[in-house]
């Protein structure tokens, strides 16, 4: 290759580097801030405007009890053609120091605004893309329970990505909360005021009723965050319990009756907790996964017991029909169904998608099964996905590309099978990443059950990981057409085939990047917030492996070699890039092994 190829090399070499290095900053910004933003509400991009703020946040009132609802909206002044693309906004508690507190309500059918935890559930939202707005309602902001003392909201509007934003702005006015008036926890001389007693759920478990119930074992402790109970009570007729842990006001518990395990085409019975009042009601998922509310209960569906919220449970008790048809579509629970529990935020007349969901392994005989079962959701296939990608991306391919750039005149004479031993290497480590992201690819689509069909703008995770598929597996058939060392187009290959390289790895990093930053709020993928720092170690050793290097390799082609042998020998500061590649290694290894540790445990 000659010296100005090799000039291009490099600086495209930096370019990718330079590039992986703002991933952080490109990938977040169109969906919604990330959760590093939560303490400070500063964006990752553009400058703080010196100009005033020509948005607004205003509230639906100045005062409400703390079992009400707030309207929050977001809006430019009259008269003003401003428009903002980004938002983050947060109430906090005048009194204490500005603590973020309270829990914002979106609607799943909201194309603009989603929430964001930022140390609690819920208690942020954000925007949900990048287009421009002008006024922005977020219909539900509720306080704490009992909350009582004045909250204040602050939002950070972003014009554009790279142009101003105001951090901090508040509202043109505080709220006054005060504390509605409590349950009475003693008796009183009037029935109609005394809190039913708490059913004891687990009573019967196993004897009289069928029992289903997450963590496992927990029906001998008491101790369920989620159940459901079952028992016959005629031909036509099933008793339901729905049983669960919720955080507070406008939150659900349902439990869904499913044919293939998977969500879609089920018949769901909520339990739900709405401005204080708990009520079951019906409600069908649709074969895209959208929830529909019934607008009037099955025939047969009625309440037998009292509807209840204690001490952070909610509780619920129907008589649901054996046979029954809901949303025109017909059910008969005398077959074995898999159930499909989960919890979350409620609308008025809607539940929203949600925060944790169960299913059981194997499909249960609700009309006769009196056995207590466990949600045992295998997650095998999803972590050995991760793990794949983990072994293929982060260690395999990473070192395997860093061979063909620096390691050439490294291990000079040593051949493997006709082979100098440095391709060797790099051809065994990248069949190792392809063959790892193709197993990857095949598991994840078996998961899954195919494609499915989700919004690009919220989850890019499927179209970046299948796009990088694509480029990893056109590879090593590219390879399989290279021309000898001396062809005059020699070079044309050389430059398609590292680009298509780089950018399928640039590509596989983005996609595990976009996987953490979005996955700290994704069910699907469950990792601790911590591994968004192992991959950000891993880039910056990855460039910082490159740069150093160049640096080596710029000094070797600097420095003649003064003494002469017949036989091939090493290239000056081989020694040194065998450390530096061996230290490469042993970061990268026990990075992606600290990332398959928590994919294991998730």
């Amino acid at each position: 290759m000659s010296s100005k190829s090799s000039s291009l090399y490099r600086y495209g070499l930096l370019l990718f580097a330079a590039l992986m290095l703002r991933q952080n900053e490109v990938a977040a910004s169109p969906n919604g801030a990330p959760t590093s933003s939560c303490n400070s509400m500063t964006p990752g991009h553009g400058q703080t405007s010196s100009t005033a703020c020509p948005f607004q946040t205003i509230l639906d009132k100045t005062e409400m009890f703390s079992n009400d609802t707030l309207k929050v909206t977001l809006q430019r002044p009259g008269g003003t053609t401003a428009v903002f693309k980004g938002f983050l906004i947060m109430g906090f508690d005048k009194a204490k120091n500005n603590t973020v507190i309270g829990t914002f309500n979106i609607s799943s059918t909201d194309q603009d605004s989603r929430t964001l935890d930022c140390g609690q559930y819920d208690n942020a939202a954000t925007h949900k893309n990048d287009n421009q707005k002008s006024n922005i309602t977020i219909d539900y902001w509720f306080p704490p329970e009992g909350f009582n003392g004045d909250v204040e909201f602050k939002a950070t509007f972003i014009v554009d990505r790279d142009s101003e934003y105001w951090v901090k702005v508040p509202s043109r006015t505080s709220i006054k909360i005060i504390a509605s008036e409590p349950i009475p926890t003693t008796p009183t001389t009037d029935p109609s005021n005394t809190q039913p007693p708490f059913p004891d759920i687990y009573a019967e478990c196993g004897k009289t009723k069928g029992c289903i119930a997450t963590p496992e074992d927990c029906v001998g402790t008491n101790n369920c965050s989620m159940m459901t109970t079952f028992k016959k009570l005629d031909n036509d007729h099933l008793e339901l319990e729905i049983y669960g842990e919720i955080t507070g006001d406008q939150q659900y518990v349902a439990v869904g009756f499913s044919t293939d395990s998977e969500m879609g085409s089920d018949s769901v019975t909520e339990c739900v907790q709405y401005l204080s009042t708990v009520k079951a009601y019906q409600s069908y998922n649709s074969p895209d996964h959208n929830n529909k509310r019934l607008p009037s209960n099955i025939e047969g569906f009625e309440d037998t017991g009292s509807p209840l919220f204690v001490d952070g449970y909610i509780y619920c008790s129907v008589k649901h029909p054996i046979v029954f048809t809901s949303n025109n579509q017909n059910f008969d629970l005398n077959q074995p169904h898999y159930i499909l529990m989960a919890t979350g935020s409620a609308g008025k007349d809607n539940i929203e998608r949600h925060s944790k969901e169960e299913k059981s392994g194997v499909s249960i005989d609700l009309a006769d099964d009196l056995n207590i079962s466990y949600f045992k959701d295998s997650r095998v296939l999803k972590q050995l996905h991760g793990s794949f990608m983990v072994i293929a991306w982060l260690m395999a391919a990473s070192t395997g590309l860093l061979m063909p750039r620096y390691m050439k005149k490294t291990w000079v004479g040593k051949q493997f099978m006709k082979k100098d031993l440095w391709f060797v290497y790099h051809r065994g480590l990248m069949v190792l990443a392809w063959t790892l992201t193709v197993a990857g690819f095949i598991i994840i689509f078996v998961d899954v059950g195919g494609w499915v069909s989700e919004s690009v703008s919220e989850n890019p995770h499927p179209l970046i990981g299948c796009i990088t598929t694509v480029l990893a597996f056109i590879q090593p058939f590219m390879a399989l057409m290279r021309p000898g060392p001396n062809a005059p187009k020699r070079y044309i290959f050389n430059w398609a085939h590292m680009l298509v390289g780089y950018s399928a790895h640039i590509l596989a990093s983005n996609d595990y990047l976009t996987c953490i930053f979005l996955a700290v709020e994704m069910e699907e993928a469950e990792l601790p917030y911590e591994t968004y720092w192992i991959l950000t170690a891993h880039i910056c050793c990855y460039v910082g492996a490159h740069i150093i290097l160049t640096i080596f390799a710029r000094r070797s082609i600097t420095v003649p070699d003064v003494l002469k042998a017949d036989a091939p020998r090493d290239e000056t500061g081989s020694l040194t890039r065998k450390i530096i590649l061996i230290c490469f290694i042993c970061i990268v290894v026990g990075l992606g092994s600290t990332v398959i540790a928590f994919i294991a445990g998730a």
